[in-house]
């Protein structure tokens, strides 16, 4: 899925604001944690910077979340994906009930439908990726799927990465003698705890023009090998 990364003030308020009208329930996840809690929003603050979430769902939730002062939020409205995090700023208590105070987010990572179609990369077919992050250190793993302008893939355990990372080498290796290099914007991120895996989905950046060519390439060889792997209606 494609993003649109939401940064000023008004336009993540009138956001939240809708999902604050329709009383979307909102998914939280704390990092490093694998259960998953819910809660709703309060109130916000657009001139002191703050948003008001009810209490979790879960007293465990709760109290991870006062050792831990992090979540991660996950809703949807009108089908669209909406994705931030928060960061916990103070917690009070009325009628017995927790009320929690977030730093307004950064950042709202707005989700869009692709405007290119990502083709599964089937059996028999391995396409190694590594990656850099800024720090250098390596993560590595495999892809899944993959479009003109962008790449799913599966990362090896234990690697792990951020919603909204920008990796400054993303290297594809297409073939035994032939790769391809870029800068990666990680836009999607699954924790399959079940298997101890990560899925991340990204956006290249800064293809050089060669590279561009020879992903429409491997693009097109891998539909071709969808097709034939279909089966043929009988005439």
């Amino acid at each position: 899925m494609e993003s649109e990364k939401i940064t000023n003030v008004f336009e993540t308020s009138k956001l939240l604001a809708k999902i604050k009208a329709h009383q979307i329930l909102l998914q939280v996840s704390i990092p490093g944690i694998s259960d998953i809690f819910f809660t709703s929003i309060l109130d916000i603050n657009t001139d002191k910077k703050y948003l008001l979430l009810d209490e979790l769902n879960n007293s465990n939730g709760h109290d991870l979340l006062l050792k831990h002062k992090t979540l991660n939020i996950e809703t949807k409205i009108n089908g669209v994906l909406i994705q931030f995090s928060l960061n916990l700023h103070k917690v009070t208590k009325e009628d017995d009930i927790y009320i929690y105070n977030f730093d307004f987010p950064d950042t709202v990572l707005y989700f869009q439908k692709r405007s290119n179609f990502r083709i599964n990369i089937g059996l028999g077919t391995d396409i190694p990726v590594k990656l850099k992050r800024d720090d250098r250190s390596p993560v590595y793993g495999s892809a899944i799927n993959i479009s003109e302008t962008g790449i799913g893939m599966i990362l090896d355990a234990p690697y792990s990465l951020e919603m909204g990372e920008l990796l400054p080498l993303c290297e594809l290796r297409i073939s035994e003698d032939d790769n391809i290099a870029s800068s990666l914007e990680v836009r999607y991120i699954h924790n399959d705890e079940t298997k101890k895996q990560q899925h991340i989905g990204g956006k290249f950046i800064g293809l050089s023009a060669p590279d561009q060519k020879k992903i429409t390439r491997l693009v097109i060889k891998l539909q071709r090998d969808l097709m034939r792997r279909l089966p043929k209606d009988d005439f």
